[in-house]
């Protein structure tokens, strides 16, 4: 099985540094007002996923690499909200050969699902991408003045303000996607998906730890080591894992389960 981690983990108390992350109350006094519950360090499943670009001539092709969560991907309905499954930065990190590790608990792939995540993303890119080009020279049109030397002693009209706000704002949507996409899967704005193709499964060193506040309530906090040199950084890695979680209470439920 091919896995990523990082070597820091190995020589740090673990569970003395995850008790600092308690949340305290007071500037001087610092007060805990939650301790930790339990933690584990867990290895959970991602999926290479290669995708085959297209540039802005027909002939221009490229192929870039990025990482998919494979547990959570069927979980999440929201379009935007899968942004957050995918990790861009670790296509490039040196996996190991680990025949040692093993799922912490039984796991049963769903390509189909997890297929359709990607092909949704690639449509709904698409889509985006159309319409971002459709509304660029309405736009550009709006803010070409050809009468320059008046336009700087004269305001524009105010109609034409709010025409140029309103194709802003229209167009925002789509764009943000766009960029979102493109960091996600290490392209560009311009470079369009025309495939995807699932590769291996690549386990990443994860930790969990359940915080108990002192009113009963609870807190998860994930941290991805691949990458990183220090906790601060592991859990700056995990903030995307540890909003799904707090969006879905079955990702919770399920990412959670695995701590001890």
């Amino acid at each position: 099985m091919e896995i990523i981690k990082a070597d820091w983990l190995n020589n740090v108390d673990l569970e003395e540094i995850l008790q600092k992350k308690a949340k305290t109350t007071g500037l001087l006094t610092k007060k805990p007002i939650e301790t930790l519950e339990s933690y584990k360090v867990v290895f959970r499943p991602f999926k290479r996923i290669t995708l085959n670009i297209t540039g802005l001539r027909a002939d221009d092709t490229s192929q870039t690499v990025s990482l998919i969560d494979e547990e959570l991907a069927p979980l999440i309905q929201d379009s935007d909200h899968r942004i957050l499954l995918w990790r861009p930065n670790y296509s490039d990190l040196r996996t190991i050969a680990d025949d040692t590790i093993e799922l912490e608990r039984e796991f049963h792939s769903n390509e189909d699902s997890l297929q359709g995540v990607i092909d949704d993303m690639m449509e709904e890119r698409w889509t985006s991408q159309e319409f971002d080009e459709e509304m660029r020279p309405k736009l550009r049109r709006l803010q070409a003045d050809p009468l320059t030397t008046i336009s700087v002693i004269l305001p524009r009209s105010p109609g034409g303000l709010r025409k140029e706000q309103l194709i802003i704002d229209e167009r925002k949507g789509s764009h943000a996607y766009i960029l979102a996409t493109s960091l996600v899967t290490n392209c560009v704005p311009k470079d369009i998906i025309t495939s995807a193709d699932v590769g291996e499964r690549v386990l990443v060193e994860t930790i969990i730890a359940i915080y108990r506040a002192n009113d009963g309530t609870s807190r998860m906090l994930a941290m991805e080591s691949p990458g990183t040199n220090s906790l601060y950084e592991a859990v700056k890695a995990g903030m995307a894992l540890t909003r799904l979680c707090k969006l879905y209470g079955n990702c919770r439920e399920l990412v959670s389960s695995t701590s001890k």
